[in-house]
């Protein structure tokens, strides 16, 4: 008899059908691109709460070029921390859906100043990782046939302890240069000399000191901001006047590259709410433009006014 009969039958190795895999959402290609979440970079629980503590002290280094709020509660602090960015005295941390809805907001705000014939001006003062983002609003505004600042040099200007820099437009956005290279600026005077520059805008979208500025000249603002620069938490405090855009701002420019899709949604041909045709938040057929504060939310008129 041979070895053969006493072995147990072959079986052939079972194979299962593939899963189908699921597309990520769009809040998950965010977080995982680490400009929003737990992972994402940028000051921790005790950084965090040690940058709140000198909001409450008038600390200038802490609102940057905003003006500092004098007598502001620690309790009152943490509230408008964690209704801008989600953080907590516990978890440093931006809020996905935070960032989802102010952005979807900026953008249709965009739109609806554009479309009225608003001026906007659009600049970066971190070209290294928005200036892409950035270029993505100013495509919206063309899109909808809006007036976009966009100049020639202005300058020689001194910033940031240098002299022989310029303010220069590309694709419509102000950055800093020193006429060969684009540079990342923190110093409010290039931000002055770049209100100075520029005709009075009814909007401005921008980060660091180019929109803390542009707030303190009394201008509507989109600030796109991160948990570095928490004071923009506080600015609706003054005036509920524009949006903050809750993100980091130093991941590479490649990491932003969903939001620049949810801009390019607020005008790519698809129906507005009610099969109107127009951007959420664009003027209504009478040419009105909807209010819309710094929480994200389209204001509510007072039936009482």
């Amino acid at each position: 008899m041979s070895r053969g009969r006493n072995r147990p039958p072959r079986l052939e190795p079972r194979v299962d059908a593939p899963q189908p895999v699921s597309a990520p959402t769009l809040e998950g290609r965010i977080e995982r691109s680490k400009i929003v979440g737990p992972s994402a970079s940028g000051p921790g629980p005790t950084e965090l709460r040690r940058k709140v503590e000198r909001l409450t002290t008038a600390d200038r280094r802490a609102f940057g070029d905003l003006e500092p709020i004098v007598g502001l509660a620690l309790a009152d602090a943490w509230l408008a921390i964690t209704a801008t960015f989600g953080a907590t005295k516990t978890s440093a941390a931006i809020d996905v859906e935070r960032t989802v809805s102010a952005t979807r907001t900026a953008a249709a705000r965009v739109a609806a100043v554009a479309i009225a014939g608003g001026r906007i001006a659009i600049a970066t003062a971190s070209p290294a990782s928005l200036l892409t983002l950035h270029l993505a609003v100013a495509q919206l505004v063309r899109r909808c046939d809006g007036e976009l600042i966009d100049l020639a040099d202005y300058g020689p200007i001194r910033a940031d302890g240098r002299t022989g820099r310029r303010l220069r437009w590309i694709g419509g956005v102000a950055v800093v240069s020193d006429g060969r290279a684009i540079c990342d600026t923190r110093d409010g005077e290039a931000a002055r000399e770049w209100m100075f520059a520029i005709p009075r805008p009814a909007l401005v979208v921008a980060d660091g000191v180019f929109a803390e500025v542009a707030w303190e000249a009394g201008i509507e603002v989109i600030a796109v901001a991160g948990l570095d620069r928490p004071a923009w938490a506080l600015a609706g405090t003054r005036a509920g006047r524009g949006v903050v855009v809750p993100v980091h701002t130093d991941r590479p420019s490649s990491a932003y590259r969903p939001l620049e899709e949810l801009i390019a949604a607020a005008w790519a041909g698809s129906p507005g709410p009610g099969g109107s045709g127009r951007p959420a938040g664009a003027p209504s057929d009478d040419g009105a433009i909807p209010d819309i504060d710094l929480a994200g939310e389209a204001a509510v008129p007072d039936p009482g006014v």
